[in-house]
């Protein structure tokens, strides 16, 4: 039942005026066993069992008074329902204090986070309503989520820390621009709460239209100062990440260039992986810019299948917005991947992937995150001419980009600049330290050190990728060439067995195919892959 079928039943059975109409309507009791099921968007809701199931399925029982206030809210068909309103229809009257109703509302913008169906809005000084969301027009591109940096409490109360605290957070903005996964909106937005501090999360994120806050604190203790931030999600209010620093108080200076340093390095990585999270729990009315999100969280493993995820998944991106740089030039990226790892050489291939490429350029020609994908895509496909000077024009728009910097790095490599190349990538492990690709960039690691020659430099960083991936096929393929080019031959079979394991359908046109790509240019190519062609017979049982 709708809004305007209250106001015609009152209206016939009491002959009020409209607006009188609306107003009882809204006092009405609500009784949750008469009220009639209804849907938000894919969100369905049966008041009498107080329940709400979502769009993928999963089920959750409210609490009363909870299902109650939700009920009052969408009868009111998106007009605003007063305070009083309110404790008529669900309180019956009874008197009760602004925060029992500020916590059932708090509760609902929780449910309105996991719908992602609709909203529950404050309207200061008159009461609250409920926005329906319209579902996503197909073609939405969507963007990266936005952060909003608090200003940050000086809870020493000393004068001498105010400029610390604020500083902090001009830093912060300043820091998080500098990379592409998150938004940050500007510092004099949020400088209202500096001395009023949030009591209601998700109704301040609405109206800034930010998904996480980043808040913190300055501090004296003894000798020292104490630096604490943290990371709030909006809509749950809950702290999804938080860090502590403690210098004495002659490393002033330094404690704050290490906490920003800090924060920029981890934070965009760190809400980059929430939203992958996110994305993926999705099951309907995908933005372009999710699509993408999903696309990279399937290469958080290495192999055949997750790669055909990825390409789907960009390929539902380009679908979804043709004109979108950016989906373009993943999508370039995640295809150039598979063509590197499961492809021999095809000409007619490149072509198409070159094609994307060129198109995700002329589409977003400054933006940082489209520049490091088709630099990375060049690359893949073995373009490194190409791909170096975008690699390096990202990393001039945006610093704290850490693809960029993976970009730069293998494209670097395939120039036999492998010092550079491992500059670049130590520096994408600094910038992102909590990059889901962290696997994949040790593995380049080692593949610059054994271009080198210098091999237990390549043992210890495929260490470390196998340490974060197991499963990491290439670093056995190139150990099988390092340990047989220094007479362990036994060692480098046991590597090749193990990687044929991994991959039973691989052939020794598609290894050797691998390697001369990771070796182009380099001295050692014509050792690795006769290492390969001596041991293929060994470890096949082949004639």
């Amino acid at each position: 039942m709708t809004s305007r079928d209250f106001e015609m039943a009152d209206q016939d059975s009491q002959g009020a005026s409209p607006r009188q109409d609306g107003d009882a309507a809204r006092r009405r009791p609500v009784l949750l066993a008469e009220a009639q099921p209804f849907s938000l968007g894919d969100a369905a809701f049966d008041p009498p069992a107080r329940q709400v199931t979502y769009a993928d399925g999963e089920a959750e029982r409210l609490e009363p008074r909870v299902m109650e206030v939700l009920v009052a809210l969408h009868r009111a068909g998106g007009a605003v329902v007063g305070r009083d309103e309110l404790l008529a229809a669900c309180w019956r009257g009874l008197i009760v204090g602004e925060d029992a109703i500020q916590r059932v509302v708090q509760r609902l913008r929780k449910v309105a986070a996991r719908a992602e169906t609709f909203r529950i809005d404050t309207i200061s000084k008159a009461g609250y309503c409920l926005v329906e969301l319209a579902d996503l027009r197909e073609g939405a591109r969507g963007d990266a989520p936005t952060v909003a940096v608090l200003p940050f409490v000086n809870r020493s109360g000393l004068p001498e820390d105010e400029g610390l605290a604020l500083g902090m957070a001009e830093d912060m903005v300043d820091a998080l621009s500098q990379g592409v996964n998150v938004r940050v909106i500007a510092l004099s937005a949020t400088l209202r709460f500096r001395d009023k501090p949030i009591t209601d999360y998700p109704a301040t994120g609405q109206k800034l239209g930010v998904r996480y806050f980043l808040s913190g604190n300055v501090r004296r203790n003894g000798d020292a100062l104490v630096v604490t931030a943290q990371l709030v999600e909006a809509a749950s209010s809950e702290v999804l990440w938080s860090q502590r620093f403690e210098r004495h108080l002659d490393e002033f200076a330094q404690l704050q260039g290490d906490l920003v340093t800090a924060v920029a390095n981890t934070l965009g990585a760190a809400i980059y992986k929430l939203e992958m999270d996110r994305a993926l729990r999705k099951p309907s009315n995908l933005t372009a810019w999710e699509c993408t999100a999903r696309a990279l969280a399937a290469i958080r493993e290495y192999g055949a299948e997750s790669l055909m995820r990825s390409i789907s998944e960009s390929q539902r991106a380009v679908e979804i917005a043709p004109d979108y740089g950016f989906a373009r030039a993943i999508h370039a990226q995640t295809i150039a991947g598979a063509y590197l790892s499961i492809s021999t050489p095809d000409p007619e291939r490149e072509r198409e992937i070159q094609q994307h490429i060129d198109r995700a350029f002329a589409l977003d020609p400054d933006h940082a995150g489209s520049l490091a994908a088709i630099a990375t895509a060049s690359a893949y496909i073995g373009r490194p001419r190409d791909g170096l000077p975008r690699a390096l024009r990202a990393i001039r728009l945006r610093p704290g980009h850490g693809l960029a910097h993976y970009a730069a790095g293998v494209n670097r490599l395939l120039l036999s600049d492998e010092d550079a190349a491992l500059g670049h990538l130590d520096d994408f492990l600094t910038v992102e330290p909590e990059s889901h690709l962290h696997y994949i960039t040790h593995a380049w690691r080692g593949i610059s050190h054994a271009r080198g020659r210098n091999f237990d430099g390549a043992r210890a960083a495929f260490d470390e990728a196998f340490n974060l991936y197991p499963g990491q096929f290439i670093a056995l393929l190139v150990l099988t060439c390092i340990e047989h080019s220094e007479g362990r031959s036994d060692v480098a079979a046991g590597h090749l067995a193990t990687a044929r394991e991994l991959e039973p359908g691989a052939t020794l046109a598609l290894l050797k195919a691998r390697v001369g790509r990771f070796f182009a240019g380099s001295p050692q190519l014509e050792a690795m892959v006769a290492a390969l062609d001596r041991l293929w017979p060994q470890v096949t049982n082949a004639p």
